[in-house]
C-alpha cells in the first residue's frame, strides 16, 4: 500500500493522458490507498484519506464502473467517519448502502452505526448494527476487494461496543465472546485485513466480564489480550492502542482487586499511570491515577495514596478549566 501511495502520480498522469483506461487505474490506485490499512504500515491522516476518498469517488462518476463507485462511496464514509465528521458520514453511509453490492453495503452500515454512536444516537447505532452483524453472516465469500472493506468480526466488534454502550452488558460479553473465537480461529493473512478488530475486541471482553463482575474470567483473557496490544499494531496506530492498553491495564487491576489480590492490583495500576503519562495516552491518566488511589488505599499506603490523590484533584481541575474555557 505504501508504495501504491508514493506512485499515484503515475496513475494520475494515466487518467489525464487516456481517460477510458487511466481513469479505472486511478480510482483502484485512490480506493487501495484509502482502505483500511495492512499490518506493519502506518495509516495516513484522516483528512488526507479523505482527501483520496473524495478524489476516487470523482474519477469513478466519470467511469461506467458501478462496483468502482460503490467502493468509493463507501470508503469515503469510513473516511468521514475517521475525521470525526459524523452526521456526514451517516448521511454518506446512507448513500453507499443504496448503491452498493452486498458487502459493500455492509461495510456502508457498520460505519453508520459507528456515525451514529458519534451523534448520540445509540440505541438507533445498536439497532443498524445487529442488522448489519446479520448481513455479513449472509454473505457469499467475499473476493480481494471486498474482504479489505469489513468482515463480520468488524462488525461483531462494533455491535458489542454498541451494546455495552446501552447498557446491555450481558448480550455485549457474548458478542464479544463470539467474535474473539472467530478471530482465534483466523490465519495470519486472515488477521491481517482486520489488525486492529483483535486486541480492541479482547481489551473490551476484559472490561466486559468486569462489568459483568465475571473477574476470574477476565484475568484469565488478561494476557492474550496485553499480547494482542503489542507488535506491529502498536507501532501503526499508537493513539488507539496506547488508551487502550490503559483502559486494559485499569480493568485487570480492578480485577485483581475484587479477587483479592490488591499486590499485583497496585503493580497494573502503576502500569496504567505509566502508561498514561505518555503524551498519546493522557485521555485515560484520570482513571488510571484514581485506580492507583484506591489500590493503594486497599494496601494502607495513605502517605502515597495522599500525593495520587492530590495530582488527580489537580488533573481535574485543569480539565474542567480546559472544558470551560473551550
Amino acid at each position: 500500500m505504501g508504495l501504491v501511495r508514493i506512485l499515484l502520480p503515475l496513475p494520475r498522469a494515466a487518467a489525464r493522458l487516456a481517460p477510458e483506461r487511466g481513469g479505472p487505474l486511478l480510482g483502484a490506485a485512490l480506493s487501495y490507498c484509502v482502505t483500511p490499512s495492512w499490518a506493519g504500515l502506518r495509516s495516513p491522516s484522516p483528512e488526507r484519506r479523505l482527501a483520496w476518498a473524495d478524489e476516487a469517488v470523482a474519477v469513478y462518476r466519470a467511469t461506467a464502473d458501478a462496483d468502482g463507485l460503490s467502493r468509493a462511496l463507501a470508503l469515503r464514509a469510513h473516511a468521514l467517519l475517521l475525521s470525526g465528521r459524523y452526521e456526514e458520514a451517516c448521511a454518506a453511509a446512507v448513500l453507499a448502502g443504496e448503491q452498493a453490492s452486498p458487502a459493500a453495503a455492509a461495510f456502508a452500515d457498520d460505519v453508520r452505526a459507528q456515525a451514529l454512536a458519534g451523534v448520540g444516537r445509540t440505541e438507533e447505532a445498536a439497532s443498524v448494527a445487529r442488522a448489519c452483524v446479520t448481513a455479513y453472516r449472509g454473505l457469499s465469500a467475499p473476493d480481494r476487494r471486498e474482504r479489505a472493506l469489513g468482515s463480520l468480526p468488524g462488525a461483531l466488534r462494533t455491535y458489542g461496543m454498541l451494546l455495552a454502550a446501552v447498557g446491555r452488558t450481558e448480550e455485549s460479553v457474548a458478542v464479544y465472546e463470539e467474535c474473539a473465537a472467530l478471530l482465534a480461529a483466523m490465519s495470519l493473512r486472515e488477521l491481517s485485513h482486520v489488525e486492529l478488530v483483535r486486541p480492541r475486541v479482547l481489551a473490551e471482553l476484559v472490561g466486559g466480564l468486569r462489568a459483568s463482575g465475571r473477574h476470574e474470567d477476565a484475568l484469565g483473557v488478561g494476557p492474550e489480550a496485553r499480547e494482542a496490544l503489542r507488535g506491529a499494531v502498536a507501532w501503526t496506530a499508537p493513539e488507539i492502542v496506547l488508551p487502550l492498553r490503559v483502559r486494559l491495564l485499569v480493568d485487570l487491576a480492578r480485577c485483581h482487586s475484587a479477587t483479592g489480590d490488591p499486590v499485583e492490583a497496585r503493580a497494573r495500576a502503576v502500569e496504567a499511570v505509566a502508561e498514561a503519562r505518555r503524551p498519546l495516552g493522557a485521555s485515560a491518566l484520570a482513571s488510571a491515577l484514581a485506580c492507583l488511589a484506591d489500590v493503594l488505599g486497599e494496601l494502607g499506603e495513605e502517605d502515597r495514596e495522599s500525593d495520587v490523590r492530590r495530582e488527580l484533584a489537580a488533573l481535574e481541575a485543569d480539565l474542567t478549566a480546559d472544558r470551560a474555557g473551550g
